[in-house]
Formats: C-alpha cells, sequence, structure tokens
C-alpha cells in the first residue's frame, strides 16, 4: 500500500511538473518604433505645459499582441497585459476575438486589431500603451493643429477648427481649458522630431 500510494505520488508530481512547465508567458511585442527618429510617423502624444513656455510631449504606442501568441493562450498561461501578469483560467471565443477569464474580475477582451495583432479592449474602448519617449520642446508657433474638441466643454465640434502653435500654449497654460492629455492627440513628426501636424480627437474621458 505504502508503495502504491509513493507512486501514486510520483505520478501527480510528474503531472504537476509538466503542467507548470508547458505554461507559457505571454507579453506584447517589442517596440518597433525607434524614438530617435520619428520622420513622417503619427504617434499618439500626451502634452503638458511646463514652466518657462515649454512643453512637454510625452509619446506612446499601443501595447500589440502577436496573433498567433493569443490564439494559443491555453488554461495555466500568463498574459501580461498593463502592467499586470494575468493567470489565465477559461478562454472563450468571440467571433474572431478571445475572452479570457470570463465572468471574473481578472475578464480580458482580446480584439482582433488586424495585421496578425491583437489588442487588450478595456473598459471605454481603453487600450493599455506603451511610453516610447518623452521630449521637451520650445513654443512652436508654425505647425497647424487640427482640433476637434471644444477647448473649455470638452464637447465635440461639429467643424473642427484650425490654429497654431502658439494657440496650442495659451489653451496648455490655461487651468480651465480641456486637457491635451487623455491619448486622443496624434502629431505627425519630422527629421528632427519636431511636430509638423497636430490632431486631437473627441474623447469621453476629457
Amino acid at each position: 500500500m505504502k508503495k502504491l500510494i509513493a507512486i501514486s505520488l510520483s505520478l501527480i508530481l510528474a503531472l504537476v511538473l509538466v503542467c507548470a512547465a508547458s505554461a507559457e508567458t505571454v507579453q506584447a511585442k517589442p517596440v518597433e518604433i525607434d524614438p530617435s527618429n520619428l520622420e513622417g510617423r503619427m504617434v499618439r502624444t500626451d502634452i503638458e505645459y511646463k514652466e518657462g513656455d515649454k512643453m512637454q510631449l510625452t509619446l506612446y504606442v499601443p501595447e500589440r499582441f502577436d496573433a498567433a501568441a493569443i490564439q494559443a493562450v491555453q488554461p495555466g498561461d500568463v498574459i501580461v497585459t498593463d502592467g499586470e501578469e494575468i493567470k489565465i483560467e477559461t478562454v472563450d471565443t468571440d467571433g474572431p476575438d478571445f475572452v479570457f477569464n470570463k465572468c471574473t474580475e481578472n475578464e480580458m477582451l482580446f480584439c482582433d486589431a488586424g495585421h496578425d495583432e491583437f489588442e487588450h479592449c478595456m473598459d471605454n474602448d481603453y487600450v493599455p500603451w506603451i511610453k516610447l519617449t518623452t521630449l521637451e520642446l520650445e513654443q512652436l508657433e508654425y505647425y497647424p493643429i487640427i482640433d476637434n474638441v471644444d477647448p473649455i466643454s470638452g464637447d465635440i465640434l461639429e467643424d473642427p477648427v484650425i490654429y497654431r502653435g502658439d494657440r496650442l500654449m495659451e489653451l496648455l497654460k490655461n487651468p480651465d481649458a480641456v486637457s491635451f492629455s487623455v491619448k486622443n492627440v496624434d502629431v505627425v513628426y519630422d527629421r528632427n522630431n519636431m511636430p509638423v501636424l497636430m490632431i486631437r480627437y473627441y474623447s469621453p474621458a476629457q
């Protein structure tokens, strides 16, 4: 009997070790953008006023996961997203999308983002972002800003307004103006990593 118990325990331990060894950790794909060379790229950018009429631009890229890695996730695996490690208990499909840990506090929806990639879709269509770099710039007066947001109320504008960098600085300095740092501003950069065009979209998070 003791020998049988010992054999059973050994088999259980072996099974546990095999399961543990087969578990995978899935992480977001490495960022492919070179932050020292942003020429011609449109990058999501948070903008804040700094003393001395300077702007701090913080650049972000959305988390993206390899489609094959998400499609292969099994219970017991771990997904690292939005700075957290989430152990996967269940896997469900919703059309092309995947729902992990359905009906639990760790439920996650991974949506097909095209280009053989998935993204983690969170509340209010929020997607986790990866910080790319931070730039600090002097006031620039000449580049255009296309603004789809009322600068005071935060409401969407039926017709976007266009202004220049000097007006942007006025808005950044105004404590009553709507923030430019809620992941709803895209900036196109030149070869010197300087803005040449800025577009702000309506966001209910404003």
